[in-house]
């Protein structure tokens, strides 16, 4: 749509009122007026996983962007049920459960839903961007696989298919490929769903990361599962010195830091229950608003702190 105003945003919604109103759904007569501010922020977080203002700033990121798919249309202007999504996201309840407090039929409830899911998943074309220019760093991402336990996948032949078996959880699961940039709080790489009996070694060998570094002539950080490519993933190893030791380490962790903040919704954190189709749209929409929070209130904490490889 080449006349379309993309500064303009057609419904706003400051963070005091997306607190409200999500608030107003579980509590009624104005009860959580009377709170703490901290009380009532934290408990909206509770139940929609992410604090107002990124809930604000996200609702009109809908309506300004230029990511044709993400945009939200005049139909679909409805914060209510937007934040019915994201509470979706964070508690995950079943279509019956969905019906009471948000009066709403199970169709209409998982329209919507379904609907600002696969917008805010689309999002992550503007939100989770590999950058043109790495500069001289030479290591530039970490790399990790992250496992969520999945209603098993149907087997034409076997009751259980052992594709899937996650070593992690002993149950059947997804896996995702993860790239966090070193240098900035940024998730820059994801790709997946993969069945999980897939290893992060294999996916990051045959899959595109491995490939695309190499082109790059830089390198990524991984656990001891990437060991067999030195060229462009360096592991853990006995005779690296002291102070890059704790640089690998520093930059594991932090990765793990995003990685847990992604199971903090219950859809990840439990067996996702809507099958291998739906999966991406989930987590990739929970990507998205996890990248929002290390961009706001969550910072990752900076690997290249001054004295870390100096001290040795």
């Amino acid at each position: 749509m080449a006349d379309l105003d993309v500064d303009h945003v057609r419904c706003l919604v400051t963070a005091d009122e997306f607190m409200t109103l999500g608030l107003s759904v579980w509590y009624k007569n104005n009860r959580t007026i009377r709170w703490k501010l901290k009380s009532r922020v934290g408990k909206f977080v509770s139940y929609y996983g992410c604090k107002p203002k990124i809930v604000a700033t996200v609702w009109e990121d809908l309506q300004r962007t230029e990511v044709e798919d993400a945009r939200l249309d005049d139909a679909h202007l409805n914060p209510k049920h937007f934040l019915m999504a994201l509470h979706t996201l964070k508690k995950y309840p079943t279509d019956d459960e969905r019906m009471g407090p948000w009066d709403v039929s199970r169709d209409e409830g998982r329209e919507a839903v379904w609907y600002y899911l696969s917008r805010l998943q689309a999002l992550k074309e503007e939100v989770i961007v590999w950058p043109e220019d790495w500069g001289d760093d030479i290591w530039i991402i970490s790399v990790d696989g992250t496992h969520c336990w999945v209603k098993e996948p149907t087997h034409p032949d076997w009751s259980q298919d052992k594709r899937f078996f996650s070593h992690k959880h002993k149950k059947a699961g997804l896996n995702y490929e993860l790239g966090i940039s070193i240098s900035a709080p940024q998730l820059v790489w994801m790709n997946g769903p993969f069945p999980a009996g897939r290893s992060d070694n294999k996916i990051f060998s045959m899959d595109g990361l491995k490939d695309r570094l190499l082109n790059l002539g830089k390198k990524a950080i991984g656990d001891k599962g990437y060991n067999g490519h030195r060229e462009v993933c360096s592991t853990f190893n006995a005779h690296d010195r002291r102070g890059v030791k704790k640089f690998k380490s520093r930059a594991l962790k932090r990765h793990e830091t995003f990685n847990n903040m992604t199971k903090r919704f219950d859809c990840l954190r439990n067996r996702f229950r809507h099958g291998v189709d739906r999966f991406a749209m989930f987590f990739e929409s929970i990507c998205v608003l996890c990248q929002y929070q290390c961009e706001d209130d969550m910072p990752l904490y900076d690997v290249l702190i001054e004295d870390i490889m100096n001290n040795d």
